[in-house]
């Protein structure tokens, strides 16, 4: 093949520089050189090497390149290049395009300083601008860093500041390394829209612990969901960031001791947070939307952000962890009032307002009135029986926290009371006597577990 290397003679004289075979030009005469050209005029002036021009250019380099060096430099061809293009699968575009491994690239194609044929050490590891090494052999072949070779098919073309030989393949230097993910603080400081919560865990004291091994899941409230929080709390973000114990247990609630990314988050089901509270996420109106212990509801609105250790969920409200008990939660809902009554005459507050787990199918008031008039007694005839009463709402208690996506459906069902009920799925409850109650509401929480309501008081064997 036949190529023309501009080279510098004298004064305004340019050289054609011939390598290879043959006698024809395959180019036109290039324009007359500056008197005293350097390394980024001499390949401006040298059709064949316009696309190293234009990645030099988009790499950024044409001042290095210009200063006073010296360097060496191995220059790949045009066609080179379209080698390189098909070789990677991409387009000249998109190369350009990544300045990051077009710099890699290109300074793997210099020497710190001017290099001459004769001068050139061979079967040595050559060290590059770039910080990886290259070979030369006595025939003039280069080995690149994926053991792909170039032969130097033009040499000794000369700059003000270093040398040009020019070479037929780009040479490569070893892959880049992938890039190290941020941890989940870095990633959260990375961004301004978290820039609360960074303080929020800060004055929390979980630097340390968000930066270590994890992996671990964040589900981060933006600036915006904060605002909202200190209007709902009605306290300054001051007296928010001072109250330790406070923030630790709102920020922790919003951690997951795993990575759960998008696709493997349990949709309905209770998930269990570092706080120890759980929370559920369902898919709503094709928004993922969690209900926390109080049951507020927030939105995700971007998933899957990866770090190091975990991967970060954005949500556009704070999660709070349930402050109530299965008692207290009764007590403030003025559809349970004889519910309460019957908890309390039955002795079992303490039982129901503990740390063990529990699902209580809840009767409303209504659904008790309908009870009295089945068995023809008063209310304080019932409340009076404690140990049918004892039977009766045991019978309405499951051990545990089963949400209502984890409710077994046409399967015995064990209560505490000792007896099983079974549940269809349309959330018909059937009770030992063969009677049915619906269950019109699901997944109230609670410190201590879950409510359902129904709107029939089942009952045991009698």
């Amino acid at each position: 093949m036949l190529r023309r290397i501009a080279l510098l003679a004298s004064g305004l004289l340019a050289a054609a520089f011939i390598s290879g075979c043959g006698g024809g030009d395959d180019h036109p005469a290039p324009a007359p050189l500056p008197a005293t050209p350097d390394i980024v005029q001499l390949a401006q002036a040298t059709p064949d090497l316009s696309i190293l021009v234009e990645a030099v250019v988009a790499a950024g380099l044409v001042d290095t390149l210009k200063a006073a060096g010296p360097f060496t430099v191995f220059a790949p061809t045009n066609a080179a290049f379209a080698a390189l293009l098909t070789e990677l699968g991409i387009t000249k575009a998109a190369l350009l395009a990544d300045r990051a491994l077009l710099t890699r690239v290109l300074t793997y194609h210099v020497l710190p300083n001017r290099v001459l044929k004769a001068d050139v050490p061979t079967n040595v590891a050559i060290a590059t601008v770039q910080g990886d090494t290259l070979r030369i052999s006595p025939a003039l072949v280069i080995t690149d860093q994926r053991t792909r070779t170039a032969n130097i098919t033009a040499t000794d073309v000369l700059a003000t500041n270093g040398v040009i030989h020019v070479i037929d393949k780009v040479i490569l230097p070893t892959p880049a390394p992938a890039p190290v993910a941020p941890d989940l603080v870095a990633l959260a400081q990375s961004n301004p829209n978290l820039s609360i919560l960074v303080e929020a865990v800060v004055a929390a004291g979980l630097v340390d612990t968000l930066k270590g091994t994890g992996p671990f899941t964040v589900f981060a409230p933006t600036n915006a969901a904060f605002t909202e929080l200190l209007a709902e709390l009605s306290i300054t973000k001051e007296a928010l960031l001072a109250n330790k114990a406070l923030l630790t247990t709102v920020l922790t609630y919003h951690v997951l001791p795993a990575k759960v990314e998008k696709a493997g988050i349990p949709a309905g089901k209770a998930i269990k947070s570092v706080e120890g509270g759980i929370f559920k996420i369902e898919s709503i109106f094709d928004v993922l939307t969690i209900t926390d212990g109080r049951n507020r509801k927030s939105a995700i609105t971007a998933t899957d952000i990866q770090a190091r250790n975990g991967v970060v969920h954005t949500i556009n409200k704070v999660l709070l962890p349930a402050d109530r008990s299965i008692v207290q939660t009764a007590q403030s809902l003025s559809q349970f009032t004889i519910l309460v009554e019957a908890v309390v005459a039955a002795d079992l507050v303490t039982t129901l307002s503990g740390t063990t787990q529990f699902t209580v199918f809840a009767p409303t008031n209504e659904a008790f009135v309908a009870l009295l008039a089945e068995l023809n007694i008063t209310k304080a005839a019932l409340l009076a029986d404690k140990a049918l009463l004892t039977k009766v709402l045991t019978y309405h208690v499951v051990p545990g926290t089963v949400l209502k996506a984890e409710v077994p459906t046409n399967v015995n069902i064990a209560t505490v009371q000792g007896e099983t009920l079974r549940i269809d799925p349309a959330f018909i409850i059937t009770d030992q006597r063969g009677r049915t109650a619906k269950i019109t509401a699901t997944d109230i929480f609670n410190t201590n577990g879950v409510i359902h309501v129904v709107d029939k008081v089942i009952l045991p064997k009698p």
